[in-house]
């Protein structure tokens, strides 16, 4: 089949924050931090921070460059609005000048969630999200540094920060230039202690950041492709090792790394989208479901939203090349060969335990409506979000009933 390759498109990338790579980094991470202020908030997840000693060795950093470390513990995987207003009162009393975020993408978003309340001198974050009364409607934010404790999210170098509201039911996102953490530093020792689910369901997180602009992008882009390609092959490659052996540092530090390159702009920069159609909708299912982690719901929509993306036409011959790439199909027709990669990838995912239904997960059919349309409502446009295409509530659901056939 003949492909046309559209022209690159112009863009405008801006990646202020600054990287250290190591275990070897506490005292450089330090210096580089310390100009932020003298005070500063240590935000922590359920306390596997404190316990193994990562918190102290981070506060005697920097307490030895002259910055006083208050503590907030608590964060919750998925993390509530209200926690985050919690920390960010706390904040506020102890009179900080910076967040330092240790932990994973929940603690990490959470720590930009109350950076802009310090900002704002305002007390509820949840209505500055999208979708609701103040969506956006903030001038700036403290500054953040951060240290991630499992590869998946890339929140200590993305301008965005997923917030959950339980009464609501309900998640959603902050993204500006503003919560882009102004430091970070990647130990991948600190993820040696993730166990075998949390480190599987953060490898599906990286392979959706860059399946997403992928499959529905365009082609304008070969060097985005090239490296979208490459962070999707190491972690097909690394995840199974690392499972086998999860404290191998080296497994580890692949993966760190890959998360961080999946979602750090140079992805998407030539494309078009930028829509994140699976993560609309997976915001959903965890928003509804806050126990819900969200690389293992992304990994419940993939095949089913591969197939809706085949069945409608779109995306072809991207999820053909896939196929040939990442799994040696030989097809030479693209439909043939897109069918091959569902296949092969959903093999994949049964290998290293990330494939199962939506009903495998407790979610109950008779709520798919509900959760599509607050999906719809909140990422998309006139009632549909944008997947090569709109994708209205009743594809939506059509996708979550579809993950039936993954059991």
């Amino acid at each position: 089949m003949l492909v046309v390759r559209q022209l690159m498109n112009s863009f405008s990338l801006h990646q202020p924050t600054r990287l250290f790579f190591g275990d070897d980094q506490d005292e450089a991470f330090a210096t580089a931090s310390a100009s932020l202020g003298k005070t500063a908030l240590l935000l922590l997840g359920g306390g596997s921070m404190i316990r193994l000693g990562y918190a102290d060795r981070l506060t005697k950093a920097f307490t030895a460059k002259g910055v006083k470390v208050t503590r907030f513990q608590g964060i919750e995987p998925n993390p509530q609005a209200v926690t985050i207003n919690k920390a960010a009162a706390q904040a506020k009393a102890d009179g900080v000048d910076f967040i330092i975020a240790l932990g994973g993408g929940s603690v990490m978003d959470a720590a930009k969630g109350i950076a802009i309340l310090l900002h704002e001198k305002a007390d509820d974050i949840w209505p500055y999200c999208l979708g609701e009364s103040k969506g956006g409607q903030y001038s700036g934010a403290a500054p953040v540094v951060c240290i991630p404790t499992t590869a998946a999210t890339a929140s200590e170098i993305t301008m965005f920060a997923v917030i959950s509201h339980a009464a609501d039911k309900g998640k959603s996102v902050l993204a500006a230039d503003c919560i882009k953490p102004h430091v970070s530093w990647l130990n991948p020792a600190f993820t040696t202690t993730v166990n075998a689910t949390t480190t599987a369901d953060g490898g599906a997180d990286i392979l959706s950041h860059v399946l997403e602009d992928y499959l529905t992008g365009g082609n304008a882009s070969p060097l985005a492709d090239m490296h979208s390609e490459a962070v999707m092959r190491t972690v097909i490659e690394t995840l199974p090792k690392a499972l086998a052996d999860l404290t191998n540092v080296d497994h580890r530090a692949q993966l760190l790394w890959a998360s961080n390159l999946a979602l750090n702009g140079y992805h998407l920069a030539g494309r078009t989208g930028g829509a994140f159609p699976m993560h609309a909708m997976e915001h959903a299912l965890s928003g509804w479901m806050p126990d819900l982690a969200h690389g293992r719901g992304l990994a419940s929509i993939f095949p089913a939203y591969f197939r809706w993306l085949h069945q409608e036409g779109r995306s072809h011959e991207r999820l053909a090349r896939l196929g040939r790439i990442l799994f040696g199909v030989m097809e030479s027709d693209d439909s043939i060969a897109a069918l091959r990669f569902i296949e092969r990838f959903s093999g994949w995912l049964r290998d290293n335990g990330l494939l199962q239904s939506l009903a495998s997960l407790g979610f109950n059919t008779a709520d798919y409506p509900a959760i599509a349309a607050y999906s719809a409502r909140v990422y998309g446009e006139n009632g549909a979000i944008s997947a090569a295409g709109p994708l209205n509530a009743a594809g939506i659901v059509a996708i979550y009933e579809a993950t039936a056939h993954n059991a």
